[in-house]
């Protein structure tokens, strides 16, 4: 099929303009929308354990260190930076998430005003991306990824500037900016960096095809990005390792992100080789999440790219190419982990939907009726919140549009209950919490034998281990000499209340299909500790919970506190 010039049926037909304008109009609506409903999203496990490594930052402790995760630093630092303005509530991360999101909208506008010569493109991939955003619900949302893709977006914004720029002085800074963003995006996870050198792979390929001789090279198009984009990606990784270095946590950084990690990204790999695991992640990408998205890619294949818009969709294809590699090799597939991915899908969606739609409006009535009717089926046979099943994603937006509209009885059990997947229960983690606080003294330490690293902050208790979850002590690869840490830092500083958690199972991380429960069974130290010094108080859900023998304040007697 011939590709259509949208530019030139829009200038020629006004009924296409006012389908464009409609279509404009409506997608604003979309973004706005969706904006607005990810506000009302609480905390998932991750996110939890992300605030409280903040927590534990903003009082002048070191992630890895004192507060133990394996994701790369950069995502602690936005949390940090949400709590330090909006305070320890869950909607304090939600409005810099919104903000973000915003962001990437508007960083897309400008990119596909500048790649392919028109905003509507844009503001169509704002409203697929905004729409998919909040499709992947609060498990999968306010991760690393999410503020990865702002970053990104805007990089791409000041990569296609710098091309354009005509002194050397003011090409290098925007090279050296967009470096730094791109670097700034490897903080939140490794891969997205990568993004960046594909850029100055295809910047340096078109300038040795333009100029067909090595010596004609212009520095200007050759050297300048590549020592901008060096220079500006190395900057947030300098600064991140002299702040550990400062801190005396180097070594720690090194240990969980060198040694631990690469064999949590092992067990994926078990008995897998890398044809399936490339298929299945490229087939994840493509039609595994949005009926929407899948429909734009089949759209641009059909219309095609002009010659103009060719260099602009390799630059896109070539950054995701990088993050779908980077997300097989880690081997999880976990949802979240495409949310930087599908912002630059949804461009290139868009770019082909925006065709479609031209072509369509230039016939008329029918035209434009065929392809909404494409469209919604295309979108709705693919729209799901993952982990919630079938038709989840309509029917949990109608259930967050009523309790916005209709105050229930107890509205902190009704969103709470709207937080709950698997084996996570916010409606247990804040009971626990609230007992918790209630039968101990604010300076109290606090030790939970689980994943729920909610009830710490929930309670507002202090960490009686750098062990804020028990993965390190549970997998299959680090079980022994983690073990002998967390023994130690339990010695050091006794919890007054260890709570035992039942149920969490997770293989994919662990290794192993032992809960928390009977892991502890395993662990033979940390069993006669909790035998022989502490006492059983209560039982609430899936969680056992026990207090320090001499602890001032009896079971049962709330505190004064």
């Amino acid at each position: 099929m011939p590709s259509p010039s949208a530019k030139s049926q829009r200038d020629s037909a006004p009924n296409v303009r006012r389908v464009l304008d409609a279509a404009s109009w409506l997608s604003v609506a979309v973004i706005v929308a969706c904006a607005a409903l990810v506000l009302t999203f609480d905390h998932g496990r991750d996110q939890s354990i992300y605030s409280l490594v903040a927590r534990e930052i903003l009082a002048g402790r070191m992630p890895y260190k004192d507060a133990f995760d394996f994701k790369p630093p950069g995502i602690f630092l936005m949390y940090a930076l949400a709590r330090a303005l909006f305070g320890p509530a869950m909607v304090g991360i939600r409005i810099l998430e919104v903000a973000a999101m915003l962001g990437t909208a508007w960083g897309m506008i400008r990119l596909s005003e500048r790649l392919f010569g028109r905003r509507t493109v844009g503001l169509f991939a704002a409203a697929l991306a905004s729409q998919i955003h909040l499709q992947l619900d609060f498990w999968h949302t306010a991760q690393p990824e999410t503020f990865g893709a702002t970053m990104t977006i805007w990089a791409l914004v000041l990569s296609t500037r710098a091309l354009d720029a005509p002194a050397r002085g003011r090409a290098l800074g925007l090279w050296i900016a967009a470096g730094a963003l791109f670097g700034a995006s490897g903080l939140m996870k490794p891969p997205l960096a990568g993004a960046g050198a594909m850029v100055v792979l295809l910047v340096g390929a078109r300038e040795i095809l333009d100029k067909r001789s090595l010596k004609a090279l212009d520095p200007l198009r050759s050297w300048i990005p590549l020592a901008g984009m060096v220079a500006g990606g190395a900057a947030p990784f300098a600064l991140i390792l002299g702040w550990f270095w400062a801190k005396g946590a180097l070594g720690d950084l090194h240990q969980v992100l060198f040694v631990f990690t690469p064999e949590y990204t092992k067990i994926s790999w078990e008995k897998q080789s890398l044809l399936p695991m490339a298929y299945y992640g490229f087939t994840e990408w493509l039609s595994g999440y949005s009926g929407a998205l899948l429909a734009g890619i089949l759209a641009l294949l059909a219309f095609r790219p002009t010659k103009d818009e060719a260099l602009g969709v390799a630059a896109i294809f070539g950054c995701i190419f990088v993050h779908v590699a980077g997300i097989v090799m880690q081997g999880k597939f976990f949802p979240y982990h495409w949310g930087a991915t599908f912002p630059l899908t949804a461009l290139l969606a868009a770019l082909g939907l925006e065709k479609a739609l031209v072509f369509a409006a230039a016939r008329g009535l029918p035209g434009v009726a065929a392809f909404t009717a494409i469209f919604s089926t295309a979108a709705y046979a693919n729209c799901t919140a993952p982990n919630f099943g079938e038709g989840s994603f309509g029917h949990r937006n109608k259930k967050r549009l009523d309790l916005l509209l209709s105050r229930p009885a107890d509205p902190v059990t009704a969103w709470d209950e709207l937080a709950c997947i698997a084996d996570v229960d916010a409606v247990q983690n804040r009971a626990v919490a609230v007992y918790v606080a209630e039968h101990t003294a604010k300076e109290d330490p606090l030790f939970v034998w689980g994943f729920e690293c909610a009830i710490y902050d929930l309670a507002d208790r202090p960490l009686a281990s750098k062990f804020i979850y028990n993965v390190p002590q549970r997998a299959i690869w680090s079980d022994k000499p983690m073990q002998e840490a967390l023994m130690a830092d339990l010695t050091k500083t006794p919890p007054k209340v260890i709570v035992v958690e039942h149920h969490d199972v997770f293989p994919m991380v662990t290794g192993s299909t032992d809960d928390s429960a009977v892991s502890l069974s395993k662990f033979k130290r940390l069993r006669s500790m909790l035998d022989d010094e502490y006492r059983f108080a209560e039982k609430i859900g899936d969680f056992d919970i026990y207090f320090r023998r001499e602890a001032p304040y009896e079971v049962g007697q709330p505190s004064s506190d």
